[in-house]
């Protein structure tokens, strides 16, 4: 029998057991509730035995929100309110309010909706039985089974233990602020609760670290004080992976923190971009464009037409003047396998070409010896996924990354 099996017979035994006693609601067995406390905090997987969209739910919860700490108490509630709704089929089934949950009722909207989003909701209500009829209610279909609803509150209350515990590394990290994302992926990667709190510790001083390593004034976001200044024909081209329809923002451009660090001192340097318009990267045209300037010479735009100079002549040394010359193949970037489909990197090294999740054990060694860049903004993360994608695709030459 697997633990997860084990762990929800147990449960069911707890609920029963406390229902003899004249209490009907979520569990409140101290001993059984530790138990799997501590199971969890040594065994993150054991989550995913439980509750199979676990990581989906807690991912969707923590979202965008500024503050984890608050976020996490409301999602505790937020499976709490599920697990109740569980046992009350579990242990009345006959009742009839128990098979209708409104959804203009104060607990939804005000407990439920504010944690998860609506599909995620109605997703968690049909793994009890539960339909949405309109947008106003939902009811239940088909009646389940005693020991799958009880399966199902377990897996809830496994999700409102893990909130809990995620709550408490982020307690013990403040005041640094962490994203959703980088909690999330050291609470997998690092296995024990400890060995989550010391990855984010060591993630979080290398990130003030490459922060600390720019200049005052930057070249990248100095505000021009004329049109002038970034208009005319000599004005830079945006690399092909941008949008030319947005505004260009400064977490999107490469950093100047390179040039302020001593010998001794990790150094990022600027990433490599290709000066042509802006085609479509998913476009066959585009992959045509990259194929053929990955592998050939840059093509010589002629400025007027010049004659060779004679014997006698002074020698043009200017940079027009100049032959054209081979252009050096374009470094191609790989996804580390730490990047499972859906997850956005937050590091890049250009020492290995290689980009990596934030608490990937390969990308903290790479931001200790190589050099590279903190990806920061959702954007900037985007863009150099799809530019690496791309990377992968004119390599391999068969198709998409999957």
């Amino acid at each position: 029998m697997c633990a997860g099996s084990a762990l929800r017979q147990e449960y069911q035994r707890c609920l029963e057991r406390e229902f003899r006693r004249g209490r009907a609601g979520t569990c409140s067995d101290p001993s059984f509730g530790e138990r799997l406390r501590q199971r969890l905090r040594q065994e993150p997987a054991l989550l995913g035995a439980l509750q199979d969209d676990a990581a989906a739910l807690l991912s969707q919860g923590l979202r965008g929100r500024p503050d984890l700490g608050l976020a996490l108490q409301g999602l505790a509630s937020a499976f709490r309110l599920l697990e109740l709704a569980a046992v009350n089929l579990y242990l009345f089934p006959w009742r009839k309010e128990f098979g209708t949950v409104q959804t203009f009722s104060g607990a939804y909207v005000h407990l439920l909706r504010p944690a998860l989003p609506e599909a995620d909701l109605v997703r968690s209500f049909g793994r009890l039985g539960y339909e949405q009829r309109d947008p106003q209610c939902l009811a239940i279909a088909r009646p389940l089974p005693g020991p799958e609803l009880a399966a199902a509150a377990c897996g809830f209350f496994a999700c409102r233990l893990e909130c809990e515990i995620l709550a408490e590394v982020v307690l013990r990290l403040q005041p640094r602020r962490l994203r959703a994302e980088d909690l999330l992926e050291a609470r997998q990667l690092a296995g024990d609760v400890e060995a989550c709190v010391e990855m984010l510790q060591r993630l979080g001083t290398q990130h003030e670290a490459a922060a600390g390593c720019g200049d005052s004034m930057d070249i990248y976001q100095e505000t021009p004080t004329s049109p002038r200044d970034v208009g005319g024909e000599d004005a830079a081209r945006p690399a092909p992976w941008r949008d030319p329809s947005s505004p260009r923002r400064a977490q999107d451009m490469p950093r100047r923190g390179w040039d302020c660090c001593s010998d001794g001192e990790r150094r990022q340097e600027p990433l490599p971009s290709v000066s042509s318009p802006d085609p479509d990267p998913s476009s066959h045209l585009f992959l045509e464009q990259e194929r053929s300037r990955a592998g050939g010479p840059l093509s010589a735009v002629a400025v007027g037409s010049r004659s060779s100079p004679g014997p006698g002549d002074p020698q043009d040394l200017s940079p027009a003047a100049a032959p054209p010359q081979e252009a050096p193949e374009l470094p191609c970037y790989q996804l580390h396998s730490c990047l499972r489909r859906g997850t956005l990197p937050s590091y890049c090294c250009t020492t290995c070409q290689q980009l990596h999740a934030g608490a990937c054990a390969a990308g903290q060694a790479c931001r200790s010896r190589h050099r590279g860049q903190e990806l920061r903004s959702e954007r900037q993360q985007r863009l150099w996924l799809q530019r690496t994608e791309v990377d992968m695709l004119l390599a391999d030459g068969s198709g998409p990354w999957a």
